[in-house]
């Protein structure tokens, strides 16, 4: 067995893990969507001045100042929007039956559930923000995670697993850090969703690597700036 093979086969056993917890739980209530988004912000204001330290450390130059507003604070804001939102999201929609069902009385309605255990990959630039804030929709939707991020910012990415693994089970939110083969590893997993932040020539190989398991996925690729 590769060395690819047996990252993802640990990373296959954590899923496994997670969709089994998930399908027990069954509804999710709005207290558990919120203890889970509290405690992301828990965790952002705890140790936001390590992660300030951290992203310093691994870009060389980057001010404390700038990763306080631009990482950390940016990443509360949506987790505390979310928050005051998430009852009303999670509220039924009423829908107009079709003919001839609405000549006897029946009635329509969307009901919103999770999809289940969402992957999310975050790059270097912003490396904080672009893993905590997505965070955001997906604990408000009641779903579970789990995270790879940037290899590019390897303290903070170690000190985002050390903080993830303080305040949550390994059932709701577990990160793997790790270089390509990590990350190649991570886009195979038959996830319910798949979130990638990164480069284009990137997202092709994980969109093809999604496909396999046609897995549904939200791509933020980069772009030139139009000033440049």
């Amino acid at each position: 067995m590769s060395e690819q093979d047996t990252i993802r086969s640990e990373m296959m056993s954590v899923l496994n893990q997670q969709k089994k917890s998930y399908i027990a739980e069954g509804e999710v209530s709005a207290e558990t969507r919120i203890d889970r988004i509290d405690r992301a912000i828990g965790l952002l204001q705890k140790h936001g001045s390590k992660l300030c330290e951290a992203m310093a450390a691994d870009f060389g130059h980057r001010s404390i100042e700038q990763s306080k507003l631009t990482d950390v604070d940016g990443a509360i804001g949506p987790l505390k929007d979310s928050k005051k939102q998430v009852k009303k999201w999670m509220r039924a929609e009423k829908r107009q039956t079709m003919f001839p069902l609405n000549l006897l009385g029946s009635r329509g309605r969307v009901v919103y559930q999770p999809l289940g255990v969402v992957g999310c990959i975050s790059p270097w630039n912003f490396p904080v923000q672009l893993t905590f804030a997505p965070l955001a929709g997906v604990f408000s939707a009641g779903n579970r995670t789990m995270i790879k991020p940037s290899e590019f910012t390897p303290e903070t990415s170690e000190l985002m697993k050390q903080m993830f693994a303080e305040a949550f089970d390994i059932e709701e939110v577990a990160v793997f850090t790790g270089g390509p083969e990590v990350g190649g590893a991570f886009s195979s997993l038959p996830f319910d969703h798949l979130l990638f932040t990164g480069a284009t020539s990137i997202a092709k190989h994980v969109m093809r690597a999604a496909s396999e398991n046609l897995v549904p996925l939200t791509l933020e690729l980069g772009g030139k700036s139009p000033v440049v």
